[in-house]
């Protein structure tokens, strides 16, 4: 199943959503499809705006529930996509049908008729932009907060360079470390002769869970156990040692109310 990156900034998706208003909005008023043409370009100011504002709520109510599961899951899949997509085009059509019903526009189509004949053309209209400003935005956020790190051991050819943010964990085996990274969402490692000391110097964001492992606390997913941290896709241990260290740290997904009980 191919997975998505999506940026969680409330003030990027407010602008897609403003965006998606502001195009429903000009549509209904200057192309005027179905008997929307048949009112004065007065009225048609006066009542499709509403239409754009049903339509930006009907997002924005969305994105919390979206950065709940990206948190979850740190990567989407386009069957995701597809489900707040539909979500959106309910939260949107049962919005616009009501509205259409109230005293102030007095429409006089069933559910139905609105749904098949009015609502539908128009947002399969409105669909390629919804779906060209999501990957645009999150594209453009993406890009623009990839930093790349390059690892290097011992040797000359030890070298590893990969995007911040894919990178998971890195653990002690013996001479070596074992880098644990994501490579197009997929679970990769390499060793790199070296120690976790220098892995620390060349890291310094990286944290220490455990005299043999490092993390990224980005990939942090949950507390399995008290001595076990759950992170994408792999299992790290705790040790007593750095527990109390981690839990202090500013890193809210690492705190003590996200941390089981210790026992």
């Amino acid at each position: 199943m191919p997975l998505l990156k999506l940026t969680k900034s409330y003030r990027h998706h407010f602008l897609v959503a403003l965006a998606i208003a502001i195009w429903l909005s000009v549509f209904l008023i200057l192309i005027a499809p179905f008997d929307i043409a048949e009112l004065p370009i007065k009225v048609r100011l006066e009542l499709m705006p509403t239409y754009g504002l049903i339509s930006f709520i009907g997002y924005i109510l969305l994105i919390p529930f979206q950065n709940w599961a990206y948190k979850k899951m740190s990567v989407l899949s386009i069957s995701f996509e597809v489900l707040f997509i539909i979500l959106f085009n309910v939260f949107v059509l049962i919005g616009s049908y009501i509205y259409y019903k109230s005293s102030i526009v007095n429409g006089n189509y069933t559910f139905m008729k609105f749904t098949f004949e009015i609502y539908y053309p128009i947002f399969f209209i409105l669909l390629p932009i919804i779906i060209f400003a999501r990957w645009y935005i999150s594209r453009k956020v993406t890009t623009q907060n990839s930093k790349k790190i390059i690892l290097t051991g011992d040797n000359k050819l030890d070298i590893l360079q990969i995007k911040s943010e894919d990178l998971i964990c890195i653990s002690s085996a013996d001479n070596y470390v074992d880098v644990t990274y994501l490579k197009n969402d997929v679970l990769s490692k390499k060793l790199l002769r070296t120690t976790l000391k220098n892995i620390e110097f060349q890291l310094p964001q990286l944290i220490k869970v455990h005299r043999s492992h490092l993390i990224n606390p980005i990939h942090f997913k949950e507390w399995k156990n008290a001595n076990t941290l759950l992170l994408t896709q792999v299992e790290v241990p705790v040790s007593k040692n750095y527990k109390k260290d981690i839990l202090a740290m500013i890193h809210s997904s690492l705190k003590m109310n996200d941390s089981p009980q210790s026992k």
